[in-house]
């Protein structure tokens, strides 16, 4: 995975609506920090990059160079427990 991919939630994965939870088929996982905005913006149409420049834009002020590690960490945690694909 790198900033080229395009991520998506897997089939049977979803945000709850109005908790920091994902509900996945085997039950939910907890959300920490900014997980959510990321995991929210998998539209299966933005690229990692574009992904890494909205957070960005959204949380001014901080270290795009980190923002981008902790982004691609997430997802690569995420897509090896299957709840996103690339």
């Amino acid at each position: 995975m790198d900033t080229d991919s395009v991520p998506r939630l897997a089939a049977g994965c979803k945000l709850h609506p109005t908790e920091e939870v994902l509900l996945i088929p085997e039950g939910t996982l907890k959300l920490n920090g900014p997980s959510r905005d990321i995991l929210s913006s998998l539209d299966g149409r933005r690229t990692i990059a574009e992904l890494i420049d909205l957070l960005h834009a959204h949380y001014a002020g901080a270290d795009k160079q980190q923002i981008q590690q902790d982004v691609l960490s997430l997802l690569e945690r995420m897509q090896q427990r299957g709840v996103i694909r690339v």
